[in-house]
This record gives C-alpha cells, structure tokens and sequence, in this order.
C-alpha cells in the first residue's frame, strides 16, 4: 500500500485548509474528505472572506497558527496570500500546498471599481498591495512550497502563481474551483506534505 494512503510517514499530521475569496465551506468538502484520508487530521479555517480587509484576515489566520500550530498548511486562491503573510509573521514553518495563489497583481482585478469595498475588500486590498511600488512577498524560512496552477483559470493565470520562495511548481488541467474535486490535486497536496515531514524539511 502506497505511503500517501498508509500515512505511517504523517504520524499524527495535522493540516489545515485555507480557503479564498468567496467560497462557501462547502465546496472544500471532496478536498477535506480526501486529505483526511490521506492523514490523521485535516481541518477547514473558516473567516468570513466577503467584506472582510486582508489585514483582518491575516490576524485571524495569524492567531489561529498561534494556536493550533498545525504541522502542514493547504491553502486556495485568496487564502494563499493570507496564509503566506500569517506564515511570515508568526514565524510558522511546515510545507505548504497553495492552489492557485494569486502571488502577483491580478488581470482581473483592475475592473473592480475602489469604492466596491463591499463585498471585494479583499480583492481590493490584494490589488494595492501588489500593485505598491517595489512590492513582493516576504520570503519564508523553514517553508517547502508547492504551487498548483489550473490551467484553464481564468481568475489566476498561471503567471501570477510565481515566487522565488516556490520549490516546486505545476499545472493542472482544472479550472479555479474544479480543483477543488480532483482526486489528483488532493493526491498531489498528500505526496508534497508526505514528503516534506518524512525528508525533515523542514
């Protein structure tokens, strides 16, 4: 039996999912079904990511790594920057899977007039900081990142998913969301966590 379904290599891992802008908890069932599968505990960080400032998000995800302190982080669109700046500064370490991380300044996003800060705060705040002269996520320490882009999305092109803090990095024939149901993207998220703890890394 593979390693990804024995787990022996994730004694105890817990791993916390993340998700982006807009989606209802939901829609991350198929992927917390199979990730609990594939180790001890897999559990879903709900906030309420309409209306919501990215700062805001970013200290609750913050004190919640405070607390659990989970061992592997899962994380989708939106949520990816949100868990990249919490990471950053909690001083968190651990391998990280973000899907679809919008790691640069979104197309999209400049047709989103400024006074809409209901129900696209977020968003809007993500634009101005990307957008911010000689801005760039902070790299991380003690991080094994793996980023997971779908190629047929069109709210974060492959482009916009690119850091230099990646290690690795792939496509997937998946539109935003329907990632979210794919087998092979949770499969894909099990190995990089699998093999992150049982290398050490870090």
């Amino acid at each position: 039996m593979s390693a990804v379904r024995r787990l022996n290599t994730l004694h105890k891992t817990s791993v916390q999912l993340v998700h982006g802008f807009a989606v209802a908890s939901y829609v991350f069932r198929p992927l917390l079904r199979r990730l609990q599968r594939d180790s001890v505990e897999a559990t879903l960080f709900r906030y309420p990511s309409v209306g919501l400032r990215l700062d805001d998000i970013v200290d609750r995800l913050s004190s919640n790594l405070r607390e659990q302190r989970p061992d592997g982080i899962v994380a989708h669109s939106l949520g990816c920057v949100a868990t990249w700046l919490a990471v950053h500064n909690t001083g968190w370490s651990g391998p990280l899977v973000l899907l679809a991380p919008p790691l640069t300044a979104l197309p999209a996003t400049r047709l989103i007039p400024g006074c809409m800060r209901w129900p696209f705060a977020p968003l809007l705040d993500h634009r101005e900081r990307m957008t911010a002269p000689g801005f760039r996520l902070p790299m991380l320490t003690g991080c094994a990142i793996k980023t997971i882009a779908g190629r047929f999305d069109f709210s974060v092109p492959a482009s916009c998913t690119r850091h230099p803090n990646v290690e690795e990095a792939s496509v997937t024939l998946h539109t935003h969301n329907s990632m979210l149901f794919s087998a092979s993207v949770a499969r894909a998220c099990s190995e990089w966590l699998v093999r992150a703890n049982k290398s050490g890394e870090p």
